[in-house]
């Protein structure tokens, strides 16, 4: 009897000291736009938009950190970088530690990289939403279709929004972004796709936009019928080619932006599986245009999304 009343206080003493769970962070969507929050770091207050494809960071335009008169670290926070993702090839990156405070949340520490050439076209900047200091963040996309469902993404990590996927002998990087309107992938993860029977190359040629100014050359893969990754279907797959990879296809990619220094993801697809490097995807608007909801899940290292398909 003692030992069953101690087991009971013990109880209600964990009962009445333990936080009540807090409420989602909710952010509701513009139909057909993206998730955007008013954020404060030192001086400035900044419109930015939330990223689902990367983790922790901040990364600015130029002007509004000018605007917030930040400053890079010393000695070591300004860099330059030369990259097919970068407009023109090349931009100086400056960074530093900052507190931000998004509207609603607590403030936090996040690395905050500011670019001299233009990141965002709609937004001061963005920022990771796995850096908001919350631990469930929900997007509201719109009203709940008939059919749909709640689908659970495991990550491995509760800290970040990557998701793992094997196929065959490749464990693939997968990620999900707004931002994209198309899924995009490496030449790894497509051979990988390729080999399972999910998609087959169609020749046909597109452009990947993931800054302002900066058009990456895709070659479109056509999904196998019933075709699914992740429990979510495969809707508009492309997968980075080389700009001569391109104009074999189709002679429209010469206005693409790439070059030699970005071809380690675009090999060949029927290529040696091993070779450029580490596989990814990034599931784009194309799928995720038919969800309602989208929860980042922090304690449950999960995605939930509410979709009907």
């Amino acid at each position: 009897m003692t030992r069953r009343v101690a087991a009971a206080v013990v109880a209600a003493v964990v009962l009445v000291g333990a936080a009540p769970p807090l409420p989602p962070y909710v952010i509701t969507v513009a139909p057909g736009g993206q998730p955007h929050i008013p954020l404060v770091i030192k001086r400035g207050n900044l419109d930015i938009r939330l990223a689902l494809s990367f983790d922790t960071a901040l990364v600015l335009n130029a002007e509004p950190a000018k605007r917030a008169e930040l400053k890079p670290f010393p000695l070591i926070g300004k860099r330059t970088f030369k990259s097919a993702l970068i407009p023109g090839g090349e931009a100086t990156f400056r960074g530093n530690l900052y507190g931000i405070m998004p509207r609603g949340l607590p403030k936090s520490t996040v690395p905050a990289i500011w670019v001299d050439k233009p990141i965002a076209a709609d937004a001061d900047g963005v920022l990771a939403l796995s850096a908001l200091k919350t631990d469930r963040v929900v997007l509201e996309l719109g009203p709940v279709a008939p059919g749909s469902r709640v689908h659970r993404l495991s990550r491995p990590d509760k800290g970040s929004v990557m998701m793992k996927v094997r196929l065959g002998d490749e464990k693939i990087s997968t990620a999900l972004e707004l931002n994209s309107p198309d899924t995009v992938m490496n030449a790894r993860a497509a051979a990988a796709l390729i080999t399972a029977g999910l998609v087959k190359r169609s020749g046909q040629v597109g452009f990947w936009r993931p800054f302002p100014g900066v058009a990456l050359p895709f070659e479109r893969l056509t999904p196998t019928p019933g075709a699914r990754l992740l429990d979510m279907p495969l809707v508009r797959p492309a997968v980075r080619i080389t700009e001569a990879q391109a104009k074999q296809l189709d002679a429209q990619a010469r206005a693409g932006t790439s070059t030699s220094d970005d071809d380690a993801d675009t090999v060949t697809v029927t290529a040696s599986r091993k070779k450029g490097r580490d596989p990814w995807i990034l599931i784009g608007r194309d799928v995720l245009q038919q969800c309602a909801r989208i929860e980042f899940d922090r304690p449950g290292k999960t995605w939930a999304l509410t979709c009907a398909f």
